[in-house]
């Protein structure tokens, strides 16, 4: 495993996402922006601009989340995760204020997110797999990577009782400026890889979609170091899930995970202690026949 700032850091690069001593999955920079032509005058630029699409910036996917609420209507659920957005809005205000939304898509997306289904565990014959939110890092015909975003550990990244009990060595001291953070274990696969998860565009990071990015650990540290940015905005995960070639679609058909792309804020806040499992909250964000999956995945807790 090549480091950018020693042997347990993974390596992002703009074109590709090195990991695990081999290459998994391209992940490019992704931006999506349509912009509208301006006609001069006229009668004719008045027919052209009703021919335009309307101009869109920004996160694509929220667009379209807009566009699937505006024809279903506010799902059910968001109403019913208030809980959760208050705590958010004493962690992180200005998260809390950009709204939690989740939809379900027909496949798996780079920067959505897999549920497992309650017949998950059983499909895959892994009880780890329990009521997992996993966030795909990179998705493609070359198979998939993705970090579980509901399995905080005890552990944090500081070399401190409850600590993490790695020496991730390297000149940068992430593990000191970030030392209380907690540690999320982002899979099973090499474990004593570190991956770091911010909302940060900062040199050296990798956008994975419009305001979630990895890497960029030596700004990131700089950042908190000169008090530029909280530690609390970062989060690091110990290893990952990781599909080859088809593998997760072939699991999706079998009824192991449901796909689907949500806020940013849903990736980037913390998941602890939180009143509505992250599980529960992101199914009933979802709305329509997921409401009930979350209402039996927790029968008898109404």
């Amino acid at each position: 495993m090549a480091s950018t700032s020693g042997r347990h850091w993974t390596v992002m690069h703009e074109q590709s996402f090195t990991c695990y001593h081999r290459k998994i999955s391209p992940l490019r920079t992704i931006r999506h922006a349509w912009t509208a032509r301006t006609p001069k005058s006229g009668p004719r630029a008045l027919r052209a601009l009703d021919d335009e699409a309307p101009m869109v910036s920004g996160d694509w996917r929220e667009f379209r989340a807009k566009l699937i609420m505006r024809t279903d209507g506010v799902p059910e659920g968001a109403r019913r995760s208030e809980d959760n957005r208050r705590l958010l809005e004493i962690q992180n205000p200005s998260l809390a204020a950009e709204g939690l939304w989740a939809h379900a898509t027909p496949r798996p997306e780079t920067g959505g997110i897999v549920i497992a289904s309650l017949d998950c565990p059983t499909l895959l014959k892994d009880d780890r797999m329990w009521q997992v939110v996993v966030f795909l890092t990179s998705h493609g015909p070359e198979g998939s990577v993705g970090l579980i975003l509901n399995r905080p550990t005890g552990m944090v990244l500081g070399r401190k009782p409850g600590g993490l009990p790695l020496e991730l060595g390297g000149p940068i001291p992430v593990q000191r400026v970030f030392q209380d953070n907690r540690v999320y274990c982002g899979g099973f696969t090499a474990q004593q890889v570190i991956h770091i998860m911010h909302g940060h565009r900062l040199n050296k990071c990798v956008q994975v979609v419009p305001g979630v990015y990895m890497a960029g650990e030596e700004a990131a540290t700089s950042a908190v170091e000169g008090g530029r940015l909280p530690a609390t905005d970062f989060k690091f995960f110990s290893g990952a899930l990781t599909w080859g070639p088809g593998e997760l679609g072939e699991q999706m058909d079998q009824g192991a995970w449901y796909a689907a792309a949500c806020s940013r804020s849903l990736v980037l806040k913390p998941a602890l202690q939180l009143p509505v499992p992250l599980w529960r909250e992101v199914l009933q964000l979802m709305g329509g026949r997921f409401i009930e999956v979350a209402r039996e995945g927790y029968e008898g807790d109404e």
